[in-house]
């Protein structure tokens, strides 16, 4: 008889398992559900009311936005923090090892601890902790150009938000 074979202890062995043995739409279905689970998570809450602040005063002269609109305006939001993702799981594809066991180095873990350090101090009054004058300008010039609720600005929003939240969803 063949040796019994090692079952996966783990939670990811299990899924990968599961999904191994799914068809396409049962795949589809699984990490569809597992997005929404993730949108629940507490860094991703505090998204949904600034999103739907940005999209309600989208509307011009006090008057409201059509349902097509809000649509639109979402639907950009979401394309960006999608190209987002994209862009990163493309770099950590092309590098071929997992970034996370890059970030579990002695060095990596220090020099964030150092980053944080600084900022604590920052927040502490030590020190002010601010953009350049000529960035500062520069910044707000481009943000001028921007059309209150236009769709490029919206995506502009959603990738800057998913760098925001990425920490909290791309793990799983």
């Amino acid at each position: 008889t063949p040796p019994p074979t090692a079952v996966d202890a783990d939670e990811s062995g299990k899924i990968a398992g599961i999904l191994r043995d799914a068809g396409f739409w049962a795949n589809l279905a699984f990490f569809f559900i597992a997005g929404l689970g993730l949108s629940l998570t507490p860094c991703v809450l505090p998204m949904i009311p600034i999103l739907s602040g940005i999209i309600v005063n989208a509307g011009r002269q006090g008057h409201g936005i059509s349902h097509g609109r809000g649509f639109a305006l979402s639907l950009a939001y979401v394309l960006g923090m999608a190209a987002t993702y994209a862009i990163a799981g493309i770099a950590a594809a092309l590098t071929g090892t997992l970034l996370s066991t890059a970030f579990q180095t002695p060095w990596a873990i220090g020099g964030f601890a150092l980053v944080f350090v600084a900022l604590a101090f920052s927040m502490f009054g030590f020190y002010d902790l601010q953009l350049p004058a000529f960035l500062q300008s520069k910044v707000s010039e481009e943000a001028l150009h921007f059309r209150r609720g236009s769709l490029p600005a919206l995506a502009g929003m959603g990738a800057v938000s998913a760098l925001i939240v990425g920490p909290c969803v791309a793990a799983p």
